[in-house]
């Protein structure tokens, strides 16, 4: 009787780099670009979805079976390089364009909530709590270097297992079609 050896990832070095590039790029986008960043006001869909779309891409580009498993690291090492990117980014644009990515949709949030509100008054506690956040973030901030390390970090590792459940799910969908013939 022998043992099976596991079989390493059938995906090449190149594609795994641009899994991971592709879903950076994603994340970014959804997480810097105004109005965009209203994609993940709702559950994360936007890094959600740089998961499944950067996952699926790779799989077509590079015509290769992937486990869940393999996706969902990849998906989490896209997540992890998008968090960190996403944050180093934003520092630069709060840095030297005094502009903070998501003030426009939070805007957008808080007009929606105060419409809410002259319709149904019980709701007033709730929107000035949403106002008072507006106030807060649209208040200049500074950050240290330890800061822009620590929300790389926390960004990084937050976004991972998003993104890296958008590529399991991709695959899963991907497994699905060809099935179905």
């Amino acid at each position: 009787m022998t043992a099976e050896k596991p079989v390493g990832s059938l995906l090449p070095v190149e594609g795994k780099l641009y899994a991971v590039m592709l879903g950076a790029a994603l994340i970014l986008l959804t997480t810097t670009v105004p109005y965009l960043t209203l994609l993940n006001v709702f559950l994360f869909a936007g890094i959600f979805l740089a998961g499944v779309v950067a996952l699926h891409q790779t799989i077509m580009r590079f015509q290769v079976t992937l486990t869940f498993r393999e996706a969902f690291v990849l998906g989490c090492m896209a997540g992890f390089a998008g968090g960190v990117v996403s944050e180093v980014v934003t520092f630069f644009l709060m840095t030297f364009l005094h502009y903070r990515p998501g003030t426009e949709s939070l805007a957008l949030i808080v007009d929606w909530a105060l419409e809410m509100a002259k319709k149904q008054p019980e709701l007033q506690g709730q929107v000035q709590a949403l106002v008072a956040a507006e106030k807060l973030a649209l208040a200049p901030v500074t950050l240290t270097f330890t800061e822009l390390l620590m929300n790389m970090a926390f960004s990084g590792i937050f976004y991972a297992p998003i993104a890296g459940l958008g590529g399991a799910y991709a695959v899963r969908r991907l497994k699905r079609q060809a099935s179905r013939g």
